[in-house]
């Protein structure tokens, strides 16, 4: 593993410690840019480690098909919003092509284009729903030189380890009036207060010994707050960037509670016009026009 000296998106080597946690063995730290806001890993685990473990995980059909079934409606129907009749869609990190196909069933005009890490998800892809697919990460993406009208990032942009040049490419991937939908987790004011916490209680030796951060998957490399993907889409070169609530995945235990958690969230982020988000996970849309979506409230005062 390679530890990093200056923060992944803005150079800066001034960081706020936020907690530590053990990867494949490894000691990572969970560092704050004191420039950027950016709360990210420290360390990089070899890349063939890295994409042999993307080749066994996030498989289940199961997960796919029924437990992001809402979440995948929400994503599709922002992207019938926006995109154009006969328009064409990226959707990075797509793994197996279930959202797509969620996509395709409600605009079946629309060309869709799989990108994924994983050489098994694009080759499921490609044969079971018949979607273009490019096979690589950032730097595949680099080489495109077409446009699309719509780019989904759903669940992905916290495994890139390059992300400055993730953002330095995207506005090109984006055509004039197109659209960037991202979706990712909501819970870094949870994961600040669950370490605050810990560190009013805990031991010195405790807290040396700390091989988890509660509310962190291990395999994200960013922790991203919602002041920072608006500001930065906006250094990108998006004029228009909104978040919204996202939905939850179904459990089982949780299928009737989930729903009126969501909708309750909902209506205190209408009500309080934008100010109050408190979902698991939101979803951040970028344009370059004056376009939004038909709700008010969805705008985000920063």
């Amino acid at each position: 593993a390679d530890k990093l000296e200056e923060c992944p998106d803005f150079s800066s080597r001034s960081f706020d410690f936020v907690g530590q946690y053990v990867y494949y063995s490894t000691v990572v730290s969970l560092q704050t840019c004191a420039q950027c806001g950016l709360v990210f890993s420290d360390t990089r685990i070899d890349p063939q480690v890295i994409q042999s473990h993307f080749e066994r995980a996030y498989k289940d059909e199961s997960y796919f098909k029924h437990g992001r079934r809402r979440i995948f409606e929400q994503i599709s129907k922002l992207v019938d919003s926006y995109a154009p009749q006969a328009g064409n869609i990226l959707d990075v990190g797509g793994a197996k092509g279930h959202l797509l196909a969620v996509i395709r069933a409600r605009r079946p005009d629309l060309s869709c284009v799989l990108n994924d890490l994983s050489e098994q998800a694009c080759d499921h892809a490609a044969s079971e729903y018949g979607f273009q697919t490019i096979l690589g990460g950032v730097n595949e993406l680099q080489r495109i030189s077409s446009r699309f009208d719509v780019v989904i990032m759903s669940d992905v942009i916290y495994y890139e380890p390059e992300l400055r040049k993730l953002w330095a490419i995207l506005p090109r991937l984006v055509s004039p009036n197109g659209a960037v939908i991202i979706r990712v987790p909501n819970k870094l004011a949870l994961i600040r207060f669950w370490q605050f916490m810990s560190r009013a209680i805990a031991r010195p030796r405790d807290l040396e010994m700390q091989d988890n951060i509660k509310f962190h998957n291990p395999e994200h490399l960013y922790v991203f707050s919602r002041r920072y993907l608006l500001v930065r889409l906006k250094k990108s070169g998006f004029s228009k960037v909104i978040a919204t609530p996202s939905e939850l995945p179904i459990r089982e235990k949780g299928k009737l509670w989930h729903p009126i958690y969501f909708f309750f969230c909902k209506m205190l982020w209408i009500l309080s016009c934008g100010r109050f988000l408190i979902t698991p996970s939101l979803v951040v849309v970028a344009r370059n026009d004056e376009s939004l979506l038909t709700e008010k409230p969805e705008t985000v005062r920063l």
